[in-house]
Formats: structure tokens, sequence, C-alpha cells
């Protein structure tokens, strides 16, 4: 590799030095072939000139006109095509003039290639030009081979261009020194700039830090501001998506499920085919739904805002109750279908709703990847731990896949989700939810004989009743990493929305959340929870019982009692019956129409969206109950609806394009035909994050009693949430000064 092309800089140089080289000999040679024809050939020969005469000097000027036009846009081009008509147009001189010493002109295109061109190319010139020389006088000028007049030009070439070479190597070479002293210099002047620029940059951090000082507070607010406004954002997006998602599936869902199920409200009978196309769709479409779940499950189990239930259950009902729930799945496929369950097994702490979902995950795997034979499910007690196990006679899993079969949409090839349906969720979330009870999953599988999925959950060691006797707290029954490496919020609360509002918001922490005080009680002695919280939104707890309370159970942590945003709050703060999250399914909305009764007769639906409106509509009108059925899509039409109609019961969106949902409620009771009409919320948002104001008292107790420091870190944890920030005043020197950023 030469010289140049291993620095495209001096290469790029270099071509501008030779195109300047190449205006002056172009410019030279031009002359040349002006003088040969005007000085030379007309006044000498005239018109009886030979034709390689005129054809030599019409070459060189030829070859300046076109070196001077391409030399700008083409270098390269320009110098080939010069070298080359300098070398033919000194072929054509030779012939012309019939003097082999002439040959010796073919010396000038090897000293213009050497300057001009690569020294490849000095070297094909020098070739071309003594082959030339050869050919005219061994073919022209009848030479002798060993004549001199042959072979002197060619040592005349050979030397000359071995010179060239010889002259432009050190030349490259020199030049390639330059160039590089040249860069290094450059690089010592760079690197004594940046340490300049260094000692610079420390100097003025001095400065610079005063002014970081004076900032902090003011940054901190802005940072503040931020913040929540990045909260609210990610809250108007989770928002928007949840009812961009939930409610063309629950229309999809609704509609298919109707047109399936009751065919009748369509008139004629639907073809059978028909109804086959039609059941695909709404499977696929809960099948949709679904999928939905599972990653919304993900991302709160990731983000820790999924709230954990936990009881004492029993492992063989867990089974038994999984069983019943999948038993039409595997049967439908042409399984058998077994359970192995070990006599007396020990009663667990774990979230049954979580477990369930579990084993049916590992059943439904089963079934899909199971052609024929069995699914059998079994459940054993272990040392300390008890066993679930889902074996199937399926295709199985190869040895190298069974690493990844565990991670978020990781399936065993790319046919199987072809051949078998799933997008690789159901183990992931399964492993999520085994880890955050203290359990562990694993597989053993053998190619074409099939897989046994495990997975095992701690077990309580003693009973959970407490010794009343006592004002301590045993130690708890659960191993401590049972719930994960966080700490433990215990709640207690009949609102599953306020324990899913703890889990999403309260950082750091797993949130356990249970129904009574006995449950509570129970649970302590089981997680030995960092906090207890209880909601006395719809019970009250009065500060002499909550310090009994403390004092009864010995747990050396704050006992807090406060009303949590919930179902009973915002029926309340609303004035509404009930409240439904979409999507809803026709059994869901049928039980809510339940609870008032045969007097309901006329339902007025109040949503935007009118594919909703007759989705409800269309669930309304059932051979076994038909309502009347009136349809408002905005509030001020719901208003007027309730005028002239006066409905026995309102299904009420919140989210409407001219007023808000409680605007409309509001006008409702303050009304004297609406006061009395029965409102229920259907909404694709969660209200519960945007409540207004609660009403209400926060008390914070504990067992031993509160230290000063403690009261203190509360009391500034209160001013921290709910003062006010105000950008501090930066003064100096008693008058304004303005505050510049640093530069």
């Amino acid at each position: 590799m030469s010289v140049t092309q291993e620095m495209p800089h001096l290469r790029d140089n270099l071509m501008q030095l030779r195109a300047e080289s190449l205006r002056i000999i172009a410019l030279l040679i031009g002359a040349i072939g002006y003088v040969w024809l005007m000085l030379l050939i007309w006044p000498v020969t005239g018109e009886n000139a030979p034709l390689e005469a005129w054809l030599g000097s019409l070459l060189l000027i030829l070859s300046w006109g076109l070196g001077h036009l391409l030399r700008d846009h083409s270098p390269s081009a320009a110098s080939t095509l010069f070298t080359g008509g300098v070398l033919i147009a000194i072929a054509c001189a030779v012939l012309a003039f019939r003097l082999s010493q002439l040959s010796h002109l073919f010396i000038l295109p090897v000293i213009f290639a050497s300057v001009l061109m690569s020294q490849r190319a000095v070297f094909l010139i020098a070739c071309l030009a003594s082959a030339l020389a050869i050919l005219i006088d061994r073919a022209y000028l009848g030479a002798s081979f060993l004549s001199v007049d042959i072979w002197l030009p060619i040592a005349v070439i050979l030397l000359t261009t071995l010179a060239s070479w010889l002259a432009a190597r050190n030349l490259y070479t020199a030049l390639a020194w330059a160039w590089n002293g040249y860069e290094q210099a450059r690089r010592n002047e760079r690197i004594a700039r940046e340490r300049q620029a260094e000692l610079s940059r420390v100097l003025k951090a001095l400065d610079e830090a005063t002014y970081r000082l004076e900032r902090t507070n003011y940054m901190l607010a802005l940072a503040r501001d931020q913040a929540e406004e990045a909260r609210r954002l990610k809250q108007q997006f989770a928002q928007t998506i949840s009812h961009e998602l939930r409610t063309p599936l629950n229309l999809i869902v609704g509609f298919t499920e109707m047109m399936a199920n009751s065919p009748e409200y369509y008139g004629a009978p639907l073809p059978p085919a028909y109804l086959r196309d039609l059941s695909i769709v709404h499977r696929n479409a809960r099948h949709l739904q679904t999928l939905v779940n599972d990653v919304l499950d993900l991302a709160r189990i990731e983000a820790a805002q999924m709230s954990l239930l936990p009881e004492e259950v029993d492992p063989a009902a867990l089974v038994k109750e999984a069983v019943n729930t999948a038993r039409s799945l595997v049967e439908t496929r042409g399984l058998a279908l077994y359970m192995e369950i070990e006599p007396d097994l020990p009663r667990i702490w774990v979230d049954p709703t979580r477990i369930r979902q579990v084993l049916f995950n590992l059943l439904n795997n089963a079934a899909r990847f199971t052609e024929r034979g069995s699914v059998t499910v079994g459940v054993r007690h272990r040392g300390e731990e008890v066993i679930f196990s889902v074996a199937d006679t399926g295709v199985g899993i190869a040895p190298e896949d069974i690493p990844r079969i565990f991670e978020e949409f990781q399936q065993v090839d790319g046919s199987t989700r072809r051949r078998h349906g799933g997008v690789g969720l159901g183990l992931a979330i399964s492993k999520r939810f085994v880890e955050m009870h203290g359990g562990r999953i694993w597989v053993e599988s053998e190619v074409g004989k099939g897989s046994t999925f495990y997975f095992s959950l701690p077990m309580a060691t003693h009973e959970l009743t407490l010794d009343e006797s006592s004002h301590s707290l045993g130690l708890a029954s659960i191993p401590s990493d049972q719930w994960g490496e966080e700490p433990v919020l215990l709640a207690v609360t009949h609102s599953p929305s306020a324990a899913g509002l703890l889990a999403r918001h309260i950082r750091g922490y797993r949130t356990v959340a249970v129904h009574t005080l006995e449950q509570a009680r129970n649970t302590a002695r089981q997680l030995m929870p960092q906090a207890i919280l209880f909601d006395n939104s719809d019970e009250s707890i009065p500060p002499e019982h909550l310090e009994e309370i403390a004092h009864t159970w010995g747990l050396r942590v704050p006992f807090i009692t406060c009303p949590l945003p919930g179902e009973g709050p915002l029926r309340q703060r609303l004035a509404v019956d009930g409240y439904l999250i979409k999507p809803i399914s026709h059994q869901g909305l049928w039980d809510v129409l339940r609870q008032f009764g045969e007097e309901v007769n006329r339902v007025l639906v109040v949503d935007d969206d009118r594919d909703f409106v007759r989705l409800l509509s269309r669930m309304l009108d059932s051979p076994v109950r038909r309502y009347q059925v009136f349809s408002a899509y905005s509030g001020r039409e719901a208003l007027d609806m309730v005028r002239l109609h006066h409905p026995d019961l309102i299904l009420l969106d919140l989210m409407l394009p001219d007023m808000d949902g409680t605007q409309v409620i509001r006008r409702l009771r303050s009304s004297e035909r609406g006061r009395d009409i029965p409102i229920v919320i259907i909404s694709a948002q969660d209200e519960l994050d945007h409540m207004e104001a609660l009403s209400g008292s926060m008390v914070i107790t504990k067992a031993e009693g509160v230290m000063p420091g403690e009261i203190l870190q509360w009391v500034q944890a209160v001013l921290d949430t709910s003062a006010v920030k105000v950008a501090p005043s930066i003064k100096g020197n008693g008058r304004p000064r303005s505050i510049r950023s640093p530069r």
C-alpha cells in the first residue's frame, strides 16, 4: 500500500498539486503543439504535410484542451488523457519525420506521468512508450532488431523511468514526513489547547460552584415541576392507551359473543359455517384481550406495582380448582387429565388467585403442545416446600431451548406459534408470580416424550393463631425472602382498587392487602411488614383503638389509619350507585342490573362511542329480560333525555365530548327529576388516581411510642408533600443581581 493510500488527507493535497502541475504542463504542451503546427508543418510542407504530422500537432493541442477542461472535475482522468495524448503525438512525430532519434522524446510522457499520475502508472507509460518505440523503428523505419537506433531510446526511457520513480518515491516520502510532522504539530497544538481549556475550566469551576449553590433550590423546584409533569403525561398516556385498547376489544368480544350465543336477535338463523367463523373471531379477540392483560401484568410486576392478597389455603384445593377450570380445554383436545395429590398436605400462605393462574398457564401450555396422550397435575410435600407439577406427553423441549423458555416472548422455535398458538408470555408471568411468593420454577423435558413443569412454594411451619397472652410477635414462619427483597407494606382494605393504587404508587415496597383485622394480624406474623396501613374510608378506627391494636400485636412498626381512594369513596363523591371498568362482559352488566331489582325497565345509556352504545343495547335486549333502552352521546343530550323519558337507570361514561361525566352527575343530582335515578359509571379510565380530596384524618402510632426525631421526619415529609414550593430569591450585596448560566 502506498503512502498516499495510507493517508487520505495527503492524497487529497497531492491531487491538488497534480491538478496545478497539469495546468502548467498542459499549457506548455499546447504551445508546443501550436508551434509545431504553425511553424514546422504549415510553412514548410503546407498542404502536402503527412497525415501523421497533422495528427500529432492536433493531438498535442487536444491534450492541452482536455487537460485544461477536466483538471478541476476529474484530475485523474485529465492526467490520463493528457499523458496518453502526448504519447501518441510523439509516435505521430516519429512517423511523420521518419527519424528514429525522435524516439528519445518518449521520455516526456514518462516524466509527465511521474508528476501527474501514480507510480504504477509511470511504469505502465514506460512500457507503452518502449513498445511504441520498438514497433515504429522495426515496422515503419526498417531498423534492425539489434540496432543501436532501437535500443538506445529504450535504454534512455528505462533510465528516465527509474530516475523518475526514485525521485517521486523520495518526494512522496518527504511529503509524508512533512505531513506527519504537520499532523503531529496539530495534535500537539490541540493537546495544548485542551490542557489550557482544562486549566481554565478548573479555575472557572470555583466560580461555578458558588453559582450552583445559589441555584440549587431553584433547580430543585423546577425539577419537581418537571417530574410532576412527566408523571401526569405518563398517566395520561396510560389512560389514553387503556381507553383506545379496551373499548375496541370490548366491542369486538361483546358483539361476537352476542352473535354466536344469541343469533335469534338477528332474525333468521345464522348458517353453521358463519357461526364457526364467528367463533374464530371471538376466540382470537378474547386471546388479544388476554395478551393485553398479560403485557400489563408483566409491566406491573416489573415496576413492583402488583399487590398480593395472601391467604392460608389448601394446596390440594388449588390444584382441584385449576383442573376444573382447565378440564374442558384439555378434554376437547382428546387428552386424558389426571391428578396426583399427596394426602395430608400442609397449608400454605399464598395469593390463591396468582397461584391458580400459574397452574392454569401450565395446563394451557400442556394442552396446546400435546397432540395425544395425557396431562397429569400433581402436588406433594418435600421438606419445607410444597411442590406442584404439570406433566404432559407432548412434543418436549430441546435442552438448548430450556434456558430461554421462561423469558418474555420466547418460544422453542419459529414454527411453534403457527402450529400451537401463543406468544410466549404465560411462562414468563408464571415465573414472576412464583418468584413473588419466594418460590422457584423449573422444567424437565425430553424431545418426543413430553415435559414436566415444577414450581415450589414455601410452606407455613406453625399455626396462624396468636397467643393472646403474649405481647410480642414471634418469628415469621415464612422465610424473609418469600416475598422478594423489597420490604412489605401491609394494607387493610376492602377495596381492590385501593390496594392496586398503593401497589402502583408506593415505590420501594411490596404491597400486600387483606380484608379484615384478623387476616392482617396473621399476615403480619408471617411477613413482618415495615408498616401497617388501615383504610378507614368505610369504617373509621378511633385513635385509641389503633393504639390498642399496636400494643396488642406488639410490632415495632408504624400503624397508620387514613381514608384510601377506592370504589366506596368514589361512589360517595360522585353520588352514584355502581362503577364498572371497561371492558364489560354481558354477565358483568347483568350482575349489576340485578342489584336494582325488577322495577328498572327504562335504561339510558350515555357514551360518545356509538358502537359501544349499540353493544350495551344488544346486551340489554335479552330474551330473559328486555329493557327499554334510550341512547345519548353527549352530556347535554343525556340531560335532555332524562327530562323527556325519566329513565329508571343511567349507564354513564365519564369521558364525554361536551362536558365531564361528573358535571352531568352534579346537574342530575341538583335537578328534581334526576335526583333519585340510580347511576352506574362506565369508563375505561381509572378515576381513582385523580379523585378530589378525601375527607378524613391520618393517625400514626407505634406500640413503643414515637421518638422526637421520627416526629420531625414525619413533619418534614408532610411539608415536602403538601407545602407550596416557591423558587427562592437570590440575594447579593443588598441589591438585585441577575443570574446567568455559566458558559
